[in-house]
């Protein structure tokens, strides 16, 4: 069975704790360990991004050297380019010292190495196994739908009704329990739409059929479309629109922020795509 590849980013000046993650992290994968030196003639770009082609997970380890690197900004951005996306590859930021965190990390769970480099490496190959795991092309469309009405139950969530196409043209009713702003009890209600593609992008259209069912919806229900895809620019935009001139509230949550949130549940990870390692109640192996 072919051992995940992992790519590490990283400052020259963090090479002695790279290559301790490096060591910890080549028992069980195999990891790609970038030089930091070019040599005159030699393609650094090229090279870079044929190794994180080839690579299942990238891990950058985030410094106050890292985030000035134009090395590291590079990879990362790379990493993050809609050309990496489309192969499923998936980066994971890793905190090897105190430092803010690049714009385009913000939305990202960070394993902290910096606390306890023992304890951080032991939950970054946990991390590394589950995200490996995840592969939307082994779902079908219901189990998709499956997979999402569980993750959606984790996050508190009350599945109201599942299936309901023939009547609001969605997947899933849901409703959320939250406090306002005074202390009170308030209910929002949702109406899901799982879209599981097996090209990369969003359609318009799909987000206009179902902004037409939310329109017809009761007053104050929220729309969540679950995709496993890319959503274009022009397509939040669209969406941001529908907030502006509309009374229609809609949330879509794509194929990278999905990924982000099943790597923090690795229990349903498991659940439906299996796992080769033990995952105990406690969601660590």
């Amino acid at each position: 069975m072919r051992r995940t590849r992992v790519f590490i980013s990283y400052a020259h000046e963090d090479s002695a704790l790279a290559r301790i993650v490096t060591d910890g992290l080549g028992r069980r994968f195999d990891v790609v360990y970038p030089k930091r030196v070019v040599r005159p003639g030699e393609n650094w770009t090229k090279s870079f991004r044929d190794d994180i082609r080839a690579s299942d997970i990238v891990v950058a380890l985030l410094s106050p050297a890292s985030v000035t690197s134009k090395w590291v900004n590079k990879e990362i951005e790379y990493a993050l380019s809609p050309d990496i996306d489309r192969r499923g590859a998936q980066l994971i930021p890793a905190l090897i010292a105190p430092t803010e965190l690049p714009t385009a990390l913000l939305n990202r769970p960070v394993i902290d190495l910096a606390s306890d480099i023992t304890l951080g490496l032991q939950h970054l190959v946990e991390q590394i196994d589950i995200t490996s795991l995840i592969d939307f092309d082994e779902l079908d469309s219901m189990k998709f739908e499956g997979l999402i009405a569980d993750l959606l139950e984790s996050v508190g969530f009350h599945l109201e009704r599942v299936h309901s196409h023939g009547d609001v043209g969605a997947d899933i009713r849901a409703s959320y329990n939250r406090t306002d702003p005074f202390g009170l009890p308030e209910t929002d209600v949702w109406l899901v739409e799982t879209k599981l593609y097996s090209h990369q992008r969003v359609s318009i259209q799909a987000i206009r059929n179902f902004a037409g069912a939310l329109a017809t919806a009761p007053g104050g229900t929220h729309g969540l479309l679950v995709t496993n895809a890319q959503v274009t620019s022009v397509a939040r935009d669209y969406v941001r629109e529908l907030a502006q001139r509309s009374n229609i509230i809609m949330r879509v949550l794509d194929g990278i922020e999905l990924k982000n949130l099943l790597r923090q549940r690795p229990q349903i990870v498991s659940r439906h795509f299996g796992t080769s390692t033990e995952v105990g109640r406690d969601g660590h192996s």
